[in-house]
């Protein structure tokens, strides 16, 4: 028997013997007050996706949040599909606009602008584990540019979803005359290949079928090894093939390749995850098999891994949470939503710019972070917007932005252009203890997991000592210094330094109390330093609400 002591979903996985079954269930949290509520949009204005969200909430008893307001609005799309700040500039003209449809332009120009592609290009970077750490020569870090550079063009041109993943898979040559082969560089051995595309485009987490199959599991050894068999004959030449740190090697198809399963020793035929058996000449390539196989809209997890994966950068959480980890003991909160996306998805082109317009148009992506009485304790039926912490770049270059006060990377202008946000790095070498501070990833993984917002004693120090930001706060061309010199009043610049910081303007007690402390202040400078270091300490700042 089992119970459920509080509201929400839940799953029930049952065995016997061999066979698993698995039961999703609902226990509303307050039905009775939630039936009185009159909070839920009209079905007029839902788009498909609302309409999924809401029958859930329904069931559950909860009402949305309210919508956000415009400011908060501005802010965090921006920062979700550029991964900047809105300018105080950017925030008036847009809180000044009464068209009725300004929220669904604004997201239109975010998409078209440069940020956009070097925000997901940082994203896809992680996943592909896109390195430069132990690559000592000029040569071999040039391509991790390159592939970065090829990343960001692909976005910028909004490149089909499934073209750039077939591109990455069938890759051959040298990494100048052909990037997306460098993967191959960076991921190295068969069992790499196996695991990294699974997870990274099939939302699957396979590594533990390499040794055996666990019983609550569908992947067998079998299935590891059929997979890998698809990768038996890429090679490489020029390099050290079976160095740590390569060369600029060539991708390459051999004549020949086999892979056997190391416990039974059968030779196993290539075969993709849950796909047919591939019928393969010498002449053919299996990963043009593959990736046909892999971005066919029939296939039951390449649309769904990206709507998923997606859906998890917008609201924090995948509706299969963790985002790249789906099998029947881990059901997404919301199948029909799932569904719902794939489906769009595949039969609109792979387009990712339409699928973002597709989220962020959403009632619910733009429902306020602040909880009501009914859906405080909901954390994954997105009744409400799950704030989430800055990544370590996006704060960095945040605080750049804020202070007008540019960071200096290692290397200095001679390696990069002066002014060059963090989001531009083209790999996780250049370093810097802040980005470290605040979870920045070593790229040894596929999964987006190695990145965190896990909050540290690092951190404070890092906001409060860190060469870097004693810079930014003390430059004789920063914001810190204009404020200290300019012949304004504080109120004009409370004003100002709000719209830069939170991208709204303060409320009143707010006003009164920072005006207050500057003129409690000896020195007009000072006193708008710590007032600028106390604002960009705060989680409203360091926060995506």
């Amino acid at each position: 028997m089992t119970t459920q002591s509080r509201g929400g979903l839940f799953a029930v996985m049952a065995r016997f013997g061999d066979q698993i079954a698995v039961f999703q269930g609902v226990v509303p949290y307050n039905s009775s007050e939630a039936s009185q509520h009159k909070a839920y949009p009209s079905p007029r204005k839902l788009s498909k996706i609302d309409q999924h969200l809401v029958a859930q909430w329904k069931k559950l008893g909860i009402t949305p949040s309210s919508p956000a307001d415009d400011a908060t609005f501005i802010r965090r799309v921006t920062l979700d599909i550029c991964g900047t700040l809105p300018t105080a500039d950017e925030v008036t003209a847009y809180l000044s606009d009464t068209s009725p449809d300004k929220r669904q332009r604004l997201i239109d120009r975010l998409l078209e602008r440069p940020e956009y592609a070097s925000y997901f290009a940082l994203k896809w970077a992680d996943i592909l584990q896109n390195r430069g750490s132990g690559y000592s020569t000029s040569k071999q870090r040039a391509g991790t540019m390159l592939f970065s550079a090829w990343i960001r063009d692909s976005l910028l041109s909004n490149k089909p979803y499934n073209r750039f993943v077939s591109e990455i898979l069938t890759a051959t040559g040298s990494q100048a005359e052909n990037p997306p082969a460098i993967w191959y560089r960076s991921v190295r051995n068969t069992s790499n290949y196996v695991e990294s595309i699974a997870q990274c485009f099939l939302g699957v987490r396979i590594q533990c079928a390499q040794c055996h199959h666990h019983p609550a599991e569908r992947w067998s050894e079998n299935d590891y090894y059929a997979f890998a068999a698809i990768f038996s004959r890429v090679g490489r030449k020029g390099g050290f093939a079976d160095a740590e740190v390569p060369t600029n090697e060539i991708i390459y198809l051999k004549n020949e390749g086999e892979v056997r399963n190391p416990r039974t020793r059968e030779l196993m035929q290539p075969r993709p995850l849950g796909g047919p058996d591939f019928s393969i000449s010498r002449f053919d390539d299996p990963r043009q098999s593959l990736a046909k196989w892999m971005t066919s809209p029939e296939n039951p997890f390449f649309a769904r891994t990206m709507v998923n994966r997606m859906w998890g950068h917008f609201f924090g959480r995948g509706i299969i949470h963790p985002i790249d980890d789906a099998r029947s003991t881990n059901p997404p909160t919301n199948p029909a939503l799932i569904e719902e996306l794939a489906h769009d998805f595949s039969t609109n082109g792979y387009d990712v710019k339409r699928l973002i317009r597709v989220i962020t148009n959403s009632s619910a992506y733009q429902l306020s972070s602040v909880p009501n009485q009914t859906n405080q304790e909901d954390t994954q039926c997105f009744a409400r917007y799950y704030p989430k912490r800055l990544s370590a770049e996006i704060l960095l270059d945040g605080i750049s932005q804020v202070l007008d006060v540019p960071t200096i990377f290692p290397g200095g202008p001679g390696q990069f252009p002066e002014g060059m946000r963090a989001v531009n790095l083209p790999d996780e070498n250049v370093r810097l203890n802040f980005l470290d501070a605040f979870g920045r990833p070593s790229r040894t993984s596929a999964c987006e997991c190695e990145r965190t917002d896990a909050p540290a004693l690092s951190q404070a120090l890092e906001l409060v000592n860190s060469n870097e930001i004693q810079r930014k706060m003390t430059d004789k061309n920063g914001y810190v210094e204009r404020l200290g010199t300019n012949t304004k009043s504080h109120s004009e610049n409370v004003r100002a330094i709000f719209l830069r910081t939170f991208s709204r303007n303060p409320r009143a007690a707010e006003e009164k109390m920072a005006v207050e402390y500057l003129n409690s202040e000896k020195s007009r400078q000072e006193g708008y330093r710590s007032l600028l270091w106390a604002l960009l300490a705060t989680n409203e700042f360091m926060m995506n609400h």
